[in-house]
């Protein structure tokens, strides 16, 4: 909606945040297929509820250090060309609101345009096949770095919600009555028993009971479950048969940052791969066990009480909010990992609700099927209540607010549960090195958060703050920008800030002693340090002789004919960020490489993947070769060593 932010808002988003998901900023000397591509993608994408385009606005470059004001001159031309092309151009209407306004002394046209409804989705452009908006399903997304025409894969989930179902009312194709487990059908009439003894199902036959619950579905003369009656009642064999990849997997690591070294990365793993009924419960206990203990002794008993440093209740909510709200679809196991500080919960499928709305009244569920079974047990709630729970319990404990993060480009969630206080006796400690700095309370919990989890970005740094999105975004360019006291990674809404200095995190070498306030010298100076090590990385002497005379052949217009081979090539041979391979490939930008490239490389074509697939945004972010990159470099005849 137009009046939900102003002009002016609009502009200082993109300026403070870089770049937006939701704002896509235009030249607009005219209605071409790139501001069209954008309308359409807006218009598609899932969960973005829309998106905004600032026609007028132009990116930086080297007299601007950042988006500036250059204004329209056709305004009248301009929007009923924009009009016409949302009424003709597309399968159907696109209803946009555009509006010109004043800004910084010159004409900008404020654009916003609509989430479509999922029975009108895909929107889909009209035309000839090679057209330049329909190269290959006419069908556009919203993508981290721009706009990208979709795959036949990423139009299914768009497909699967317009026809109103869901995939858990999916009956697979080998799926059979027999692969329910009888003892699983049985604990759930003993459970239900348990909060209402009168519920009429269980008066039913087990056929009766599963089909008033919606967990199986007719075929012929046959009853077979659908996913869902699979995920609450399956056999584990069945569920390894059908549904390989569901399952949890619970890692232990010995400190507080993922280790890469597989021979030490794990002091214990544990896969659970039950029907929802038991593993709920088991998952629980796996949690529990493993958590510290402390004692509680009320006024007026005679008995000690242990209890596990998270409430039970906590724990209860962390669990069965991953196991309902994921996305079934997507081949990824649920990993709920330990580390010596924290616990993390991560599943595929980003929050339905937006992540400002967390925690307030009303659900929107995923799995409908699945959350009525579990809310008839009691190990749900469908109210929208569980997550004030979780807070509200935590800050009873002493401890920090959950911090939340949904990643709707990579599909995914991730819940963070501190288990000591943000801002205890040893954090406070810590931070008495930056005593000169005379830091805020929020950039002290920002650093914090970074310390403890290895990385903080804007989501994070708003749970643990009543900051809104720009006064965080604030918050971390300074302690960026000003300090030097953190240092950014990824781009647009992925960006991230880790500690500039590792030995910080590890509490080997303080950068300033608490009586010393001369310490500007330092601030500045230990970024020559950061920057150099790139060329350690990035030192093209070890490549093979080939590969270095053609990565000294390519020139900045070289397209991805050329561009692919070397990209693959080079992760073939070591895996390489998307900075180091910027640096290698001729000096190229970041963005560009990544949205020409590195994106259609890997989503599309899968000739590389991350080295951190369960974690899109990960500070040590890398791209390496697939199975299937390699076999393409052959028939492009190149051979890479093993």
């Amino acid at each position: 909606m137009l009046n939900e932010f102003s002009a002016e808002s609009l502009l200082e988003q993109l300026r403070q945040l870089d770049e937006c998901q939701r704002i896509e900023a235009k030249r607009g000397s005219d209605i071409g297929s790139s501001v069209m591509q954008s309308v359409c993608a807006f218009a598609n994408e899932p969960g973005l509820g829309g998106g905004y385009l600032l026609l007028g606005i132009s990116e930086p470059d080297e007299q601007h250090e950042q988006f500036y004001v250059s204004g329209v001159s056709n305004t009248d031309q301009l929007l009923g060309a924009l009009q016409a092309n949302c009424r003709d151009q597309f399968e159907q209407i696109i209803p946009i609101e555009a509006q010109a306004v004043f800004l910084e002394g010159q004409t900008v046209i404020v654009v916003f345009v609509p989430e479509l409804d999922p029975v009108a989705k895909p929107c889909t452009f009209k035309g000839r096949f090679d057209s330049k908006n329909k190269r290959k399903t006419g069908v556009w997304r919203r993508g981290l770095n721009g706009d990208y025409e979709c795959t036949q894969a990423d139009i299914e989930p768009l497909l699967l919600a317009k026809s109103g179902l869901g995939f858990e009312q999916i009956v697979l194709a080998d799926a059979q009555w027999d692969d329910l487990d009888p003892a699983a059908i049985e604990l759930y009439r003993s459970l239900r028993a348990r909060i209402r003894p009168n519920a009429e199902e269980l008066d039913a036959s087990d056929t009766d009971m599963l089909r008033a619950l919606n967990l199986v579905k007719k075929q012929g003369e046959r009853w077979v479950p659908n996913v869902a009656g699979l995920l609450l009642l399956g056999k584990p064999l069945s569920l390894r048969r059908l549904l390989p990849a569901v399952r949890v997997d619970y890692v232990r690591i010995a400190g507080s940052q993922w280790v890469e070294d597989p021979d030490q990365r794990f002091v214990t793993t544990l896969d659970l791969r039950e029907p929802l009924l038991r593993l709920i419960p088991k998952l629980e206990s796996a949690i529990v066990d493993d958590l510290p203990k402390h004692f509680r002794l009320k006024e007026g008993d005679l008995q000690r009480t242990d209890a596990p440093l998270l409430p039970y209740k906590v724990i209860r909510e962390a669990v069965v909010n991953a196991v309902m709200h994921r996305d079934y679809q997507v081949h990824q196991p649920i990993m709920v990992v330990r580390y010596s500080n924290r616990i993390e919960i991560r599943n595929a499928g980003y929050s339905l609700k937006p992540e400002a709305m967390l925690g307030e009244m009303g659900s929107k569920l995923r799995n409908p099927i699945l959350a009525a079974v579990l809310y008839d047990l009691n190990l749900a709630e469908t109210k929208g209540s569980g997550i004030r729970t979780m807070r509200r319990l935590l800050d009873k404990a002493g401890l920090t607010a959950p911090v939340f993060s949904s990643n709707v480009l990579a599909n995914e969630f991730q819940a963070t549960y501190l288990l000591h206080q943000l801002l205890g006796e040893e954090q406070l400690q810590w931070l008495k090195q930056f005593a000169p700095l005379q830091l805020s309370d929020n950039e002290a919990r920002a650093l914090i958060l970074a310390k403890e989890t290895g990385a903080v970005d804007n989501a994070g740094l708003r749970a643990i703050t009543a900051l809104d999105t720009l006064s965080a975004s604030q918050v971390l360019k300074r302690l960026h920008h000003h300090y030097h006291l953190l240092e950014q990674g990824g781009a647009g809404s992925a960006t991230y800030y880790r500690l500039t200095d590792k030995n910080m995190a590890e509490n080997d070498l303080p950068l300033f002693a608490a009586n010393d306030s001369n310490t500007g010298d330092l601030i500045a100076n230990t970024g020559d340090l950061a920057a150099n090590t790139g060329d350690l990385i990035t030192n093209t002497s070890e490549l093979p002789a080939d590969l270095q005379k053609k990565l000294g052949a390519l020139t900045t217009k070289a397209r991805k004919h050329k561009m692919w081979p070397l990209i693959v090539w080079l992760c073939a041979l070591r895996s390489y960020s998307a900075e180091q391979l910027a640096t290698l490939l001729n000096g190229r930008q970041v963005k560009t490489l990544k949205s020409a490239h590195l994106n259609p490389l890997r989503e599309q074509e899968g000739l590389i993947d991350y080295t951190h697939p369960e974690v899109i945004n990960h500070p040590e972010q890398a791209y390496r070769v697939t199975a299937k990159g390699l076999n393409w470099l052959k028939q492009q005849g190149i051979c890479v060593d093993d």
